[in-house]
């Protein structure tokens, strides 16, 4: 596990120690103990110590570069700006090689932890999966690693959603009941460009997007479009009340589970007003469009 060493709250280091660490020896200056310090005895505290040196190299360089690139925004030398965004990127990506290696190179030390905490888990999700399998078996219950497992599947979970809703996949059917209770289905309305409408009455910026999805409903009802409205509300007497209220002449369902909504969380909805445009075919077009973009987007298909 990780264990911190500390002298002051300014002087402090970090130790990776386990069962077998029984002559570890640490020599340091008292008064800068992070900046200082060597260890022996703890191969993970050895391997820990390396990085940081290493990282603090590369996140020294960094900062100096960009104080200088902030420093030559009004001056009249585009090369040495471009030099200077040059040397950056190049930096930036040797730090990020230098990390990946570093984990690749044993994934099965704890020092990884600190190494993944300094990459983009999006970008280099496979390299996190790497070092979760490779300490599996040793961590398990151990707070760093089931963190780290957790953030892991919330990735995978993110990512799964955002291959969900690209552009020319098919929608994920919904199927809840409307106001009277009848149960309506998202794919009934295949045939049609439809746009998904997650909204709720207790939320102003969907109300106050309402009246531009109406304008939009009317301008194009008579092109093959249909709305489909999704509420996360939590009781229906509101839901109602707002749909007569904003005039939305069109389909509406929810369950009334608020953001447990089962159609908000199979289409990974953590903000509303959220949007998808579908195809005849039931394919997503676009996501997320409101306002101009929507009336934009709808004009491209109905005009051309």
């Amino acid at each position: 596990d990780f264990y911190t060493l500390a002298l002051s709250e300014e002087s402090s280091m970090i130790l990776i120690l386990d069962s077998t660490n029984v002559d570890v020896k640490i020599e340091a200056d008292a008064e800068k103990l992070r900046e200082t310090y060597s260890v022996m005895g703890s191969e993970e505290s050895e391997r820990l110590r390396d990085l940081l040196v290493k990282t603090n190299e590369f996140e020294t360089k960094l900062d100096s570069l960009m104080t200088e690139l902030r420093s030559s925004a009004n001056v009249q030398d585009a090369e040495k700006r471009t030099a200077l965004g040059n040397s950056y990127n190049e930096t930036r990506k040797q730090y990020r090689d230098y990390l990946i290696g570093f984990v690749n190179n044993d994934p099965g030390k704890l020092a990884n932890f600190t190494a993944l905490q300094r990459l983009n888990m999006k970008e280099d999700l496979k390299h996190f999966k790497t070092v979760r399998d490779a300490l599996s078996l040793k961590l398990q219950g151990n707070y760093f690693f089931d963190n780290l497992s957790e953030q892991i599947a919330g990735m995978e979970n993110q990512l799964r959603m955002e291959n969900l809703l690209k552009p020319g996949t098919e929608a994920p059917e919904i199927a809840l009941p409307n106001p009277d209770g009848e149960i309506m289905k998202l794919s009934d309305y295949r045939g049609n460009y439809v746009l998904i409408d997650f909204w709720a009455s207790w939320c102003k910026p969907c109300r106050m997007e309402n009246p531009n999805v109406v304008r939009m409903y009317k301008k194009f009802e008579d092109e093959n479009f249909e709305i489909f409205g999704v509420s996360l509300d939590r009781t229906k007497d509101k839901w109602v009340r707002a749909i007569e209220q904003d005039n939305l002449d069109w389909p509406h369902v929810s369950d009334l589970k608020f953001w447990q909504s089962s159609a908000a969380e199979l289409y990974n909805v953590k903000s509303i007003p959220f949007t998808v445009l579908l195809d005849p075919e039931g394919k997503v077009i676009a996501t997320k469009l409101r306002g101009p973009a929507l009336e934009k987007k709808l004009e491209d298909i109905f005009n051309s």
